[in-house]
Parts: C-alpha cells; sequence; structure tokens
C-alpha cells in the first residue's frame, strides 16, 4: 500500500533528511535521525508521522498505529497523516478503523486519489463491494493507468455480479501488466465467480506459472478443475499446492472430496484425518470423513462423525442433511424423513433437504408440501443452487398432484439453472463413436483371439443409460448369496485414462490400445480384480453398475474376455424424461437439455448396436418393462447368465439390507412397480425437441 500524500508534510530540515534517507532505502539511519530529532522536540508531528510511515513499511503495524496516533494527536488537521494511519490499519485488517481514516484524510482533501483507492481497499476487506466499487472506478477515471485500482475494482464488481464490467476491469489491469500473476489471480476467482470455470482455470493456472511458489493458485486451479469434472488434473493440481504447503487444510479437504468422487476413499480419509490433525476443530473436516465412511459403508462412523461435526459448530442443515442420506441409503426412510425435516427447520431455504424429502416422502395428500416450498421459492433470497434444488422438488410435488403441466414447468426452469452451471458440448460424440469404432473393430478381437487379459468370470457389468434399470439389476442379483454389488465403481474409467501413461506413449485412448500389450493387460486387470476382492472376499460373481461403462466395453472386452455384460434398456423417451427429471448436479451434464439427451441417446443405442456386432464377450440384454412385467421369470434368467443356481431371495430383492446409493435407492427398496411405464405420455406435448434429436416423429396432440 503505497504511502498516502506528502512524506514530509509541515517537516523541518531534519525531517526532510530523514524523507530522503527512507526513499534511498537506509531505514536504519532515518530512524535513529528521527528519533534524535523527537528526543530534541517531542511535539514534532512530522517526525512522528514519518517513523509510523517508517515502521509500517517494515511490516511492524501496531508500531506504526502507535507514532501515527501521536502525530494526529499533536495536529490533525493533515490529510496524509490520516491516510497513512488508515494504511497502517489496513494492513492488520482493521477494515473499519481504515475506512475511519481514509474518510477523514477525504474530509480534509477531497481530491486524494490514494485516500479514495484506500477507503476501497477498506471496503474490500469489509466485503462492502458496492462501495468499494464506487471508490475505486474515481481513482480509475482520474488515473486509468492505476493498475492496482483496476484489478482491484474487477474483484469488487465481480463479487456483486458486475461481471463484464469486472472483466473489463481486469483486461485493463492485464494491459497494463500482463505478467502479473496476482492480477491473474483475481481475474481467475472473478471468472469462477461468474460461472466461466474454463476461462477461469486458464489465468489461476497462469498465475501459478508466473508465481510457483504461490500455493494458492494451485489449490484454485484443483477447485475449478474439480468443478469441471477433470477429476485427475484436480487431484495432480492439489497435490502441487501441498508440495508448497503441506499445511494447507482447504487444499487437504478439497483432494479428500474429490478422492472420494474418484472412488480412491482410503486416501480421501487420509486426507480428511490430516487436515484433522491441523485443524481439530474443523467441522467441514468431520463432515467430510464422514461421507467417506458413508460411501465405504461404514454407515455407525458416518453417523458418529456427523455428531462431532455438529459438536464442533458444524451447519446444522448441511449435517442433518447428510444423517438423512446415511438413513435413507440404508433402507431407513423414516429416520431419513426426520433427518431431512430437521435440517428444513434449521434452514428453510436448504434446496437439497428439501429435493431428498420430496424424493422420498410418500404422504397421501403432497399439497401442504408443495406449498411450503412455493413459500421458500417465492423468497428472492436464493442462490442458483437452492433455486435449482427447490425447483427439482417442486416438479416432483406438482408430479404427485397429477399437474403435469406445473410439474414440467419446474423441471424445466430446474434443468435450465444446472444447464447454465454445468454446460456442455456434445459436438464431439458422433467423432468419439467413430473412433471407438475404428479402434475396437472385429479384426482387433480376431487378431488377439479375444484374450489379453485375466481369465477370471467373476466381473459382471451392468450397462445401459442412467435410469434404465440398472439399479433394479443390480439389487435383484446382489441378493444371490454368491452375488456382490459393488455399484457405481470407476475402475474401468481409471484404467482408461491411465492407459497411454502406462503404455508409454504419446497416443489418447482408445488409438493407444494398438500398444497393449498382454503384460500391460493382465497388470491392469489383476488391480481391478483385487479391488473386486478386497470389497468381497467371498463372492463368485462382482456386479460393477457403472452404467456408463457402455462407453468402454471394447476395453472389458480386451482385459476381461470371459466376464459378463448384462445390458439393460428401457423405452427411448421414458428413459430420457427420467433422466431430465433427476437432479445429477455435476455428472451427467448431458441430461439438463432435451436436444443433447436426445442426441447422447442415440450415441449410447448406436454405440451398444457395434459392441454386439464385434465384441466376443457374453452379453445380456434385459428390457425394464419386461423385467417388471415378469420379474420372477427375468429374474431367473439374469442368475441362470450369471452361472448360478437360483436362490428364492433374488425375489424379495427390496428386502436387502446393502446400502444404496444411486438416485434409484428409494424404487429399490420397493415390490416392483409398473407406474413408471409410459411415464413420458402426460408430457408429450412438452417433449418436441426430444423427439427430434431421437429422431422419432412427434406424436399426435
Amino acid at each position: 500500500m503505497p504511502s498516502t500524500g506528502r512524506l514530509g508534510a509541515g517537516a523541518g530540515p531534519l525531517v526532510a533528511q530523514a524523507v530522503e534517507l527512507l526513499r534511498r532505502g537506509r531505514h536504519g539511519e532515518c530512524e535513529n535521525l528521527l528519533r534524535v530529532g523527537i528526543a530534541a522536540a517531542p511535539a514534532d508531528h512530522a517526525a512522528l508521522h514519518l517513523l509510523g510511515v517508517l515502521a509500517r513499511e517494515r511490516g511492524e503495524n501496531a508500531r506504526a498505529v502507535d507514532w501515527l496516533r501521536q502525530a494526529i494527536a499533536i495536529e490533525g488537521r493533515i490529510a496524509p497523516y490520516h491516510g497513512n494511519l488508515g494504511n497502517a490499519y489496513l494492513m492488520s485488517e482493521r477494515f473499519e478503523e481504515a475506512a475511519a481514516c481514509y474518510r477523514r484524510a477525504l474530509e480534509l482533501e477531497p481530491d486524494s486519489l490514494l485516500a479514495h483507492f484506500g477507503l476501497g481497499m477498506a471496503h474490500l476487506g469489509l466485503k462492502a463491494f458496492p462501495a468499494a466499487a464506487r471508490e475505486l472506478e474515481i481513482v480509475v477515471k482520474a488515473q486509468p493507468n492505476h493498475v492496482d485500482a483496476c484489478s482491484n475494482l474487477g474483484t469488487a464488481l465481480s463479487e456483486f455480479g458486475r461481471h463484464d464490467d469486472a472483466i473489463m476491469a481486469f483486461e485493463r489491469a492485464l494491459a497494463l501488466k500482463p505478467d502479473s500473476a496476482g492480477i491473474h489471480f483475481k481475474f481467475g476467482m472473478a471468472l469462477r465467480r461468474k460461472g466461466d470455470l474454463p476461462a477461469a482455470c486458464r489465468h489461476l493456472a497462469r498465475a501459478a506459472v508466473l508465481d510457483p511458489r504461490l500455493p494458492e493458485a494451485r489449490y484454485q486451479v484443483g477447485v475449478v478443475l474439480h468443478a469441471l469434472d477433470r477429476l485427475d488434473d484436480a487431484v495432480r493440481a492439489l497435490d502441487e499446492a501441498l508440495k508448497l504447503r503441506p499445511g494447507m487444510v482447504p487444499a487437504l479437504y478439497e483432494r479428500g472430496q474429490v478422492l472420494n468422487r474418484l472412488q480412491d476413499f482410503e486416501a480421501a480419509a487420509d486426507c480428511f484425518e490430516r487436515g484433522l490433525n491441523l485443524d481439530p476443530n474443523s467441522p467441514l473436516l468431520y463432515h467430510g470423513l464422514a461421507r467417506t465412511r458413508h460411501l465405504q459403508g461404514r454407515c455407525e462412523e458416518a453417523r458418529l462423525l456427523l455428531a462431532q461435526a455438529l459438536a464442533k459448530g458444524g451447519d446444522t442443515a448441511e449435517c442433518h442433511t447428510m444423517l438423512g442420506l446415511v438413513h435413507q441409503s440404508q433402507g431407513d426412510f423414516d429416520a431419513a424423513i426426520i433427518d431431512f425435516e430437521h435440517a428444513i427447520a434449521s434452514n428453510p431455504a436448504h434446496g437439497h433437504a428439501h429435493l431428498c424429502l420430496a424424493l422420498i416422502s410418500e404422504s397421501a395428500d403432497p399439497t401442504a408440501q408443495v406449498r411450503e416450498l412455493e413459500r421458500v421459492r417465492d423468497l428472492g433470497t436464493l442462490d442458483t443452487e437452492q433455486r435449482a434444488s427447490l425447483a427439482f422438488a417442486l416438479g416432483s410435488g406438482y408430479e404427485k398432484m397429477g399437474d403435469t403441466d406445473a410439474a414440467f414447468a419446474s423441471y424445466r426452469i430446474a434443468n435450465d439453472l444446472r444447464h447454465a452451471q454445468f454446460p456442455i458440448d456434445i459436438a464431439d460424440l458422433r467423432s468419439k463413436a467413430a473412433r471407438l469404432r475404428a479402434i475396437f473393430g472385429q479384426d482387433r478381437f480376431a487378431n488377439n483371439a479375444g484374450a489379453v487379459g485375466s481369465d477370471s468370470e467373476r466381473p459382471v457389468f451392468v450397462v445401459g443409460m442412467p435410469r434404465s434399470g440398472t439399479t433394479l439389476v443390480e439389487q435383484i442379483l446382489a441378493s444371490h448369496p454368491q452375488v456382490h454389488g459393488h455399484g457405481e465403481l470407476d475402475g474401468i474409467r481409471k484404467i482408461e485414462w491411465q492407459l497411454p501413461r502406462r503404455l508409454g506413449g504419446t497416443r489418447p485412448y482408445p488409438e493407444c490400445i494398438t500398444a497393449l500389450s498382454s503384460e500391460v493387460a493382465v497388470s491392469l486387470a489383476g488391480e481391478y480384480l483385487a479391488r473386486l476382492e478386497q470389497d468381497a472376499p467371498e463372492a463368485l460373481r462382482s456386479v460393477d453398475k457403472m452404467p456408463h461403462n457402455f462407453e468402454r466395453l471394447g476395453l472389458i472386452a480386451l482385459l476381461f474376455p470371459r466376464a459378463r455384460v448384462i445390458h439393460c434398456m428401457r423405452d427411448p423417451v421414458d428413459t430420457c424424461l427420467s433422466n431430465y427429471f433427476h437432479d445429477f448436479v455435476s455428472d451427467h451434464r448431458h441430461t439438463y437439455d432435451l436436444d443433447a439427451l436426445g442426441r447422447f441417446y442415440r450415441y449410447y443405442a448406436e454405440l451398444m448396436a457395434h459392441w454386439r456386432a464385434v465384441l466376443p464377450i457374453s452379453m445380456f440384454d434385459v428390457s425394464y418393462e419386461a423385467l417388471v412385467g415378469d420379474q420372477e421369470g427375468w429374474s431367473r434368467k439374469l442368475v441362470d447368465f450369471l452361472g448360478l443356481p437360483w436362490d428364492e431371495r433374488c425375489l424379495a430383492f427390496y428386502q436387502s439390507g446393502r446400502p444404496v446409493y444411486t438416485y434409484s435407492l428409494w424404487q429399490v427398496r420397493q415390490p416392483i412397480y409398473s407406474t413408471s411405464i409410459q411415464r413420458w405420455r402426460p408430457y408429450a406435448k412438452h417433449l418436441g425437441p426430444l423427439f427430434d434429436a431421437l429422431e422419432m416423429p412427434r406424436p399426435a396432440p
């Protein structure tokens, strides 16, 4: 922070000499001279003022405040004295006191740009962003090349939603100082607030390059990459931040969150536990560790950790929502409802709790719940996240009331909000499918005799579109005593991501498959099988129901030529509508737009047709509608496909006590029902873009 005003205001020759020493950086000589002067003239306010400036430049802010207050007590009519006292308070983060000093400086010298700048910075510290912008705009208008004013103006404007103006301010600052790590960092943070995550990532990464010792830049790169679903890259960025600052608790927390999504639960737990060693009173770290234990199926530990989070002052609504998720995954919906209601009582605007409650509440008359959701929606104080969750909850409520027009309107609002939050470009799907078909053609499997990996019959892959019955099929099979349901494992995606590096080449997946050796394939398959063995050592069959493994069936066929694949199919329109009506947050971004959803479905269907034509592995198609119509017959076929004897427990799948984490967790705790078949018909008039994208004729009105 530059010194405000004339250093030698009202000074005699001794102070003038001291000012010159200060400007030359000869701080010790400057201080000695000033102390001699004050000893001779204790009321020399100019000398006291200069001692305060010197102390502040040395970072001795408490001493600076003392000297400057003494100077002002003697002579309080000199604006720079108040301005420099404001600077000392500002550097001590005493923002209210700093603002008062700058205001007094402006009373004495209304045109002082330094005081306007200081007051703007104090307002920034107080998070009074409109006031900060007003002061900084005065400076920029008078001095367009004031780089610090430009960059800090950008931050202030960004914080209260003037994003386009903020971008102009940052672009001006970078034009003046293009290699400033600090400006790139602030610009990146502003772009993150705007929601332009790719641009935010570029500027934050540039800041990290320009200042390799800036862990905050790498940490924020990790946060943005996480939001972009570039999970492996996010881990690398967070590792770089932690290498620079091993005790950076926010980076440990974020890394744990990313590792949870990557299903590397022990590594995630290690992050949260390391964080708790550094900050044992952090409710956020207890909450993060609770989520890890929940995902590991260690639900009692999760509940205890959430109790600790609450005891440490954790967010009541967040903790009780998480407790509800733990209870509902175990099938204890009564306890989950109590938890969600507790969360809502604590924070009526907690959209996620409202949505969770709406999805499992089976009130005979949902009108009261819908009216409460409408009341909360109309408060006008909700952020985008809350509005989206509430809109999904309202869609569910209106549908239960039979008002399909209101339901679709609410679902459309929810999806539009999510689409703006999590944009997606699916233009490359056609080329992606062509690349997969080119690499995984019939010749690939003929040349390799279909076997380069493990000959284990243990893996069973349940694939298909989300909401096509994959959870139901897994729950039926996992009710068999010789089968373990692992849920949606990330193992095959990890292999896909690691493959170019493991093969030591530069070609991406899938082109790198041409270099896949039997040795590497056996190693990769063994690592995947080790995870299955760790989770369920006694099981003969292990079900991995990651739906999007339909994209990786070529790779699966090479690694596990004796694996079994169960392909879940459902009416295309019902499938897409069910996706559109569910809040996947950042996952499955194509589901938030009817056109994108329809085109993604065609991509899936065309790819599955290719796999059926070329893959040598066993594949079994199961229709959701057929399974609902003849549960026992199709359940027997499924068990027989796995090469196992029939077990009656497969018919009572809804009584299984195994935790379920997918969006179908309520449905698979109920006996089979048929109300989801042809669900799309009451909504047909709203689905034109979906029918067009699916290349299906629109139904007659």
